[in-house]
This record gives C-alpha cells, structure tokens and sequence, in this order.
C-alpha cells in the first residue's frame, strides 16, 4: 500500500490554501536521524589521524577530504548570495508554474550563476586556479608535439618512472580527456582560464539533463519539485574545479538520451535513440574509468522504464566507442590496468582501506549538504512502506547508491571522492521530492548556507 504522506506534493496554488490544510504531514524523524548520524561519520572522519591506531595511515591534507583550510571572501559572494534567495524564495512556486522549456532554461542559468558565483568566492582564482595544479592534465600539453602519436604511445607513459611518466590526472584517465585540452590548445583557447569555464558551462548542463531524464521516465511532477534543489546543489563546489564536472555532464546526458530511447513509440526509434546513448556512455568511459559504473545508472533508467528494448543497441554503440580507440592503438581495459598498478605503487598504498572505505560515504554526506542528507534518510523510510520504488526517481537514486558502494568497495576511490563520484552523487539530489512540502524553502536555505560556508572557508585541492 502506497503511504500518501510520502508522496511529493507540488507547491500549492494560492486557491488550495484551504484544502492543502487537510494534507497530513509525516514525522520528520527519519531525516533528524539521518543528520545525525552523518554528523557522527563526519566527526570521526575528520578526527581520523588521532585515531590512526584504529586504521593506520590516513595520508589526506585535510582528512577526509582533498581540501585546505583557508578562508576567504570574494567577490562571487553577492553572486552566489542573490541566486540563494532568488531560487528559495521563488524557486518552489515558479517550478509549478513554468512552462516545461522554461523551467529547463531558468534551471539552468540559476545553477550556473551560483556555480559561477561559488568559485568567485576566491576571485578569478576560484575558475582559473584548479587547472594549474602540478598533477593536472595542462602540465602535460606541452609535452605533446604530434597529437596523431597521442593515442598509440599512451599507455607506455602511465605506470613508468620517471620525467617520461604523464602526470597524475593524464595517467589516470583515458586519453580523450587528456586529447580534448590539447585540442582547446590547438585551436587557440588552452589555458587555465579557458579550460575553467569550459568547465563550468558544460557542467552546470548536467542538472538539466537530470530533469529532462525524470520527465522522459514519467516522473514530471518530482522534476519539478526538485528542480530548485539541483539548482542549488552543493556538488557544483567540485565541478567548477576539475574536469570529473564534465564526466558528470557527458553521463547525465547519455542516460537522458537512454530514458528517451527507453519510452520510444517504436523500435527502430528505440534502436537509434539506444545506439546513441551508448556511443555518448562509450565517450564517458573514455573520458574516465569510473564512468563504467553508471552501468548501474543506465540499468535503473531501463528498470524505471520497464523497457529493454534499448540495452542490446546501447551496449554495442558502447563497444563501437571502444572498439574505435583500440584500432587507434588504446585497449581500454589495459589502460585500467595500468592505472591500478601505478595507483597501487603510490598513493593507495599509503591510504588505508579500513579508513577511506567508511570515510568515503561521510564525504558523500558532506557533499549532498543538510538537504541531501535529510532525503536520503526520508527515502529509507519510505521504502519500508514501499512508497517510493516506483518512481524513477527513486530508481536512478538507487543506481548511483549501487555505483558508489561498487566503487567504495573496490578499494579504487580512497579519498577524492567529492569530485571522482559527482557523476553518481549527482542522482540523489531528486530524493529531496520526498522532503516535507512545509519544509522546503528550510531545506533549500540550508543547502545554500551548506554550500557558501564550506566554499568560503575550504580551497580544494582538484
């Protein structure tokens, strides 16, 4: 039996004051509980070296996560500010209200202006600076003269020693990203400071895409709801900072296209559409080796959609992807490989599994922000009635909780996480539809506050 109390309600019209009066309103509880104990993970999380004995080695800068402590106040403060009230104080009502295509364009243009205004909270340094970082992909584009030998020699230069080895962000991602700067270089816009907002403009698409997928699976009304919450997301604190904000946008825009393909009237449509979605997820695994986790996304679109039709031409358009850069002369399970030995001839090997594999979900906490963290613990409860499996929302949220404990557990993402996961954490911001409709400016507040406080007195590190 579906518990009515647990379904999002939309923001009320003026005329229904009275009968919204009616509505019964469920125990906040469940997301009390919730905080609370992502305030306790956190807590030991950051306490963790005086509790070195526990788990050995910690090796972060500012454990749990990749961060400085160094406050600060820029000028994307006012900015950032004004999207904050703007979007909580009108965003609820006017996601009701706008005609769909509206509500897709104002969605995005808040989201950008508080991405924008977050990374200004440093200045100009807060887009510009992350990319110079002496592990980042720009250290090595002047290293590559002939871009043709690229792809070929690629692998020869991830796990040796030496002034020959790419550094740290071009050994740990297949080559396309790494091609991609040296493409922007080519063509005149190489750079930190191209390299930002390019950045920062394809990334914010990502929340458009999320909507455009709940709408595509049958989920409209939660879009709406949510829509002011992902334009308020704290994640978008790491996405204006390294590329990973693009590896979200690549697979939140491959899944879109699956849910299309998904509900296609026909099968020569689910086909093209299918084969489509595969090639874009197929770009995303070449852009980052995490990304084959959001199998487990794509799954959850098609489960959402009771529709299977598309899986056989999104795997093959994925393997035709594959297929492409190993005739151009790189095996992508190789490169994988090669980035576990030399993650494990490094860094890994100083960071200890009985910390990060705990630590890693506090910082998943840390990054959802208070809203976050409150809709996961109503979506628990939810479930126990069973008044929320079948929305799709509750389905991608359930793909990217699978991704992230697949990846938690591989024993491959021990710190970082607050950017390598954003292509999963991003799917459980639409749990907030299940937040409390009295409580929903509060939340959207909170978020804000979440996302100011942390980006004006941390400086993270990618």
């Amino acid at each position: 039996m579906r518990v009515p109390t647990l379904e999002p309600a939309s923001e009320p019209a003026p005329e229904s004051n009275a009968a919204s009066a009616d509505v019964s309103h469920p125990s906040r509880r469940p997301e009390w509980t919730a905080l609370v104990v992502a305030a306790v993970a956190l807590v030991l999380a950051f306490t963790g070296e005086e509790w070195g004995r526990w788990w050995g080695d910690v090796h972060a800068w500012l454990e749990p996560l990749s961060a400085h402590f160094a406050p600060t106040i820029g000028p994307g403060l006012p900015l950032a500010a004004a999207a904050a009230l703007l979007v909580t104080a009108h965003g609820p009502g006017l996601a009701v209200r706008l005609s769909w295509r509206r509500l897709l364009l104002a969605t995005w243009l808040a989201g950008l202006a508080w991405s924008v205004g977050l990374a200004l909270i440093r200045g100009w340094s807060g887009i510009a600076e992350p990319l110079t970082n002496d592990h980042e992909y720009l250290v090595d584009v002047p290293r590559v003269d002939d871009l043709t030998t690229l792809i070929p020699h690629f692998l020869e230069r991830v796990d040796i020693r030496g002034d020959e080895q790419w550094v740290t962000h071009v050994a740990a991602h297949p080559p396309l990203t790494f091609l991609s700067f040296l493409w922007l270089d080519r063509i005149g816009m190489g750079g930190p400071a191209w390299g930002g907002v390019i950045i920062t403009v394809l990334a914010s698409t990502a929340i458009v895409a999320v909507l455009v997928t709940l709408r595509l699976l049958g989920d409209e009304s939660r879009a709406r709801i949510v829509a002011p919450y992902l334009a308020l997301t704290p994640l978008v604190a790491w996405s204006v900072v390294s590329a990973d904000g693009v590896f979200m946008a690549v697979a939140a825009w491959g899944l879109a296209v699956l849910a299309a393909a998904a509900v296609a009237p026909s099968w020569p449509r689910a086909s093209v559409l299918g084969a489509t979605a595969g090639v874009i997820l197929g770009i995303g695994i070449n852009l980052s080796y995490g990304l084959l986790l959001a199998g487990a996304l794509a799954l959850a679109v098609l489960a959402s959609a009771r529709s299977w039709r598309p899986l056989v031409p999104a795997v093959v358009g994925a393997l035709v992807v594959v297929g492409v850069f190993a005739a151009l002369g790189f095996w992508w399970v190789e490169g994988q490989e090669r980035l576990v030995h030399r993650y494990y001839m490094g860094i890994a090997r100083n960071r200890a599994y009985s910390y990060w594999v705990w630590a890693n979900l506090a910082i998943v906490c840390f990054c959802l922000g208070p809203a976050g963290v409150a809709a996961l613990g109503r979506a628990v409860a939810g479930m126990r009635h069973r008044a929320v499996e079948s929305s799709a929302a509750w389905w991608l949220a359930l793909g990217a909780v699978v991704a992230i404990l697949a990846a938690d557990l591989s024993g491959l993402s021990k710190s970082e996480v607050e950017r390598i996961w954003l292509p999963f954490m991003l799917w459980l911001v639409p749990l907030a539809a299940w937040l409390d409709v009295r409580d929903r400016r509060r939340w959207l507040a909170a978020q804000a506050g979440w996302a100011v406080v942390i980006s004006s007195v941390l400086r993270f590190t990618w």
